[in-house]
């Protein structure tokens, strides 16, 4: 008994279409679209890179001066009477009452007690901010790398520097640091991270004296 076979009759190039690879065209333009899409992943990649070292340049500066600085800063608010006057080390030099009250160096005394102080003054060799107790041999360095001639200020309730010292005012600390870490942060063609400016004011929570 012979047996019965059914033929599918195809649609004419059906065969053919299957078969087929890719034509030149369809392989540039599917190798171009895949090199767009990997070069914008890699400058994607190198801009997170890029932003993740300056954030943590901004963090790592603010965290810096933020523990510098705190120091400071209580000893100013726990100051019973302060100077604003020039100094180092082993001097120091009131700016004299009628004059401005502007100068490299700040005298803090916590007591009433002018022989116990806490001086804090700007090591102009070294652009340093340093911290000396009376009494004590060395100081204490409080920030570096300044790259301004750093100042103490003091400042009536109108931001103008004083020159009466009558009525105690607050103290105006400003401060210019240059590069605080190696390698430079790129943030721009030919430009770098290596520049911050930290300006505060403080006043004493409990003044007295002159």
């Amino acid at each position: 008994m012979k047996g019965f076979f059914m033929k599918q009759r195809l649609p004419a190039g059906s065969a053919a279409r299957r078969t087929q690879a890719l034509t030149l065209v369809e392989m540039m333009v599917a190798m171009s679209i895949f090199s767009l899409v990997s070069l914008g992943l890699v400058y994607t990649h190198l801009f997170a890179l890029r932003q993740d070292e300056l954030a943590n340049s901004k963090l790592g500066a603010s965290d810096s001066s933020r523990r510098g600085f705190s120091m400071l800063a209580d000893d100013v608010r726990a100051a019973k009477m302060w100077q604003v006057g020039d100094g180092n080390q082993s001097t120091f030099t009131p700016i004299a009452n009628g004059t401005a009250q502007q100068g490299t160096a700040l005298q803090i005394n916590l007591t009433t007690d002018t022989n116990s102080y806490i001086l804090y003054y700007f090591d102009t060799s070294k652009c340093e901010l340093r911290r000396r107790h009376s009494g004590v041999t060395g100081s204490k360095l409080i920030a570096q790398n300044l790259t301004n001639t750093m100042y103490f200020r003091a400042e009536n309730h109108r931001g103008e520097v004083q020159t009466d010292l009558s009525h105690k005012g607050v103290i105006n600390v400003a401060m210019q640091f240059c590069q605080y870490q190696y390698p430079l942060t790129r943030v721009g063609p030919g430009y770098f991270y290596d520049y911050y400016k930290m300006e505060f004011r403080l006043a004493s929570h409990i003044p007295d004296g002159p």
